[in-house]
């Protein structure tokens, strides 16, 4: 058998390969930021930190990604890593959101952990979203991913109760390690006004009380919306009407990038 140690020509070729390999990834990287949304406490009602969202530019524009699978634990928190150290103070609590097959996927927990333990001053939260999976996934599963996240004090939130797979079951299923629901008014739209749907919004808001859990309100998108929800004690808002998801820049960032050009 040839080894590559024996042979100069395999030895220089297989460095280069993988320099090739570790810029390539680099570069991926590189053209990956995040968009953050102003979350608002209620009251007083100021912005306390950010959901992101992850973009990439192509051909100088900032896209959503077709596929969100093909970006690595290790390249998001590295994002993540570049981008804490420019939030400015009061805005270090930070959600990301992953879909079930990240969700349970153990590379991820221990990801974020390395993160939060690197930066301390950064809280970090995980929105488990709606959307259901193309594989089998046991409730053991989900369970003891959900488990691995609070246990590393990375606080679990049901994104968008009531829609997608976000139901009453996983609700209860996940309870002990969920901090967190968040309800999606956007998700019911078209309705006359928020009184269409405030049944189905108080249902998830006493659910919370109940459980003894954060309840956030997003999609609020007009000052009637607005209006209207200042009625239900609720812990946070978001929205077009509190604010746009913006550039978040890394500390990468060289020169400054026209953010208006999203997509």
């Amino acid at each position: 058998m040839l080894r590559i140690e024996h042979d100069p020509y395999l030895r220089e070729t297989s460095m280069s390969l993988f320099i090739y390999h570790t810029l390539f990834m680099e570069d991926i990287c590189l053209m990956i930021r995040f968009w953050g949304q102003p979350r608002y406490s209620r009251e007083p009602l100021k912005p306390i930190g950010y959901e992101l969202f992850l973009r990439e530019n192509l051909n100088g524009l900032w896209r959503v990604p077709n596929d969100f699978s093909r970006f690595t634990p290790c390249q998001i928190t590295n994002l993540l890593k570049k981008t804490a150290p420019q939030l400015s103070q009061g805005m270090q609590r930070v959600s990301i959101n992953l879909d079930i097959d990240q969700f349970i996927d153990s590379r991820f927990y221990r990801a974020f952990f390395a993160v939060k333990t690197q930066l301390p001053y950064l809280r970090i939260s995980i929105e488990l979203t709606e959307h259901s999976s193309s594989q089998i996934i046991s409730d053991e599963q989900l369970v003891l991913a959900a488990k691995h996240f609070a246990d590393a004090n990375l606080h679990v939130i049901l994104d968008d109760v009531g829609s997608g797979d976000n139901q009453i079951n996983r609700v209860e299923l996940l309870d002990p390690y969920v901090t967190e629901y968040k309800f999606a008014v956007q998700n019911f739209r078209p309705y006359e006004s928020l009184n269409d749907i405030m049944p189905n919004l108080l249902f998830w808001h006493q659910l919370a009380a109940k459980h003894q859990k954060l309840f956030t309100i997003e999609g609020v998108e007009s000052k009637k919306d607005l209006l209207i929800l200042s009625h239900c004690r609720v812990d946070m808002l978001q929205g077009y009407d509190l604010g746009k998801p913006v550039y978040l820049p890394t500390q990468d960032d060289a020169v400054v990038v026209n953010a208006d050009r999203c997509v």
